[in-house]
Parts: structure tokens; C-alpha cells; sequence
């Protein structure tokens, strides 16, 4: 009986907070509320830079000499960390690998709001190769 009153305590301890589970597409509409996107914390011109350098360097981005085009879409979390990348368009799956992998090494953006609230954003970013 004693472990019944143990589970009955610990039962009564449970929160029924309701989480906030929704995520705003950078592609949707924005049915009368303001959202601002994430933004990555360097500037353009760094940002362009870093991805352009990350690349260059890269011996399996180096070794595809085929036209490719991905979209990576990702979803940036309340605190400004990514937590999901999703990758389509050609090339190999080396090569999508190796754009995420690109991508995990850029810091934290800044978060989506929504009204002033931060909310979870998906945002789709398009990579093209072309090679001459």
C-alpha cells in the first residue's frame, strides 16, 4: 500500500503545461501577425564569406564537378540553435552531407519572433554549383 501513496505523490507532481509545438515556414503567409525571421549573427558579408570559405576548402565539395541544386531547409529553435536540417535537390548524399555539416559549423542565429514572442522558424536556403 505504501507504494501506491508513492505513485499517487509522484502523479500529483506532474505538470499539464502546454508546449508550444508550432513552427512558422519563412515560405508561408503571415495572417495578420508579425514575424521575424532568424537571422544569422554575422553580417552578410561574413556569413557569405565563412559559407564560401567552408566550401572552398572542402575536398568532397572540391571532388563533385556536377551541376547541382539543393534547398536546405532548417528549423531554428527559440534560443537561436538549429535542431533539424532537411536537404533536397540533386547531387549525392555525400555531398548534402557535406552542406550540413557546413552549415552545423555556423554560430547560433538570432530567434524568430512572432509578435514580439520567440518562436520556432523553418527557413529554406537554396545552394547552387556550377562548375565551368
Amino acid at each position: 500500500m505504501l507504494i501506491g501513496q508513492k505513485l499517487k505523490a509522484q502523479d500529483s507532481l506532474k505538470v499539464n503545461a502546454a508546449v508550444d509545438t508550432t513552427i512558422y515556414d519563412d515560405k508561408a503567409a503571415t495572417e495578420g501577425y508579425f514575424l521575424m525571421l532568424p537571422q544569422s549573427t554575422l553580417s552578410q558579408q561574413d556569413y557569405n564569406l565563412f559559407i564560401h570559405n567552408q566550401f572552398s576548402a572542402s575536398p568532397i565539395i572540391k571532388k563533385n564537378r556536377l551541376y547541382t541544386k539543393l534547398e536546405i531547409s532548417m528549423l531554428v529553435e527559440k534560443d537561436g540553435s538549429v535542431s533539424k536540417y532537411e536537404v533536397k535537390g540533386t547531387g549525392t548524399q555525400l555531398m548534402r552531407n557535406e552542406m550540413v555539416r557546413i552549415l552545423k559549423l555556423l554560430p547560433k542565429y538570432t530567434p524568430g519572433t512572432r509578435d514580439g514572442q520567440k518562436v520556432r522558424v523553418k527557413l529554406h536556403q537554396p545552394f547552387e554549383f556550377k562548375y565551368e
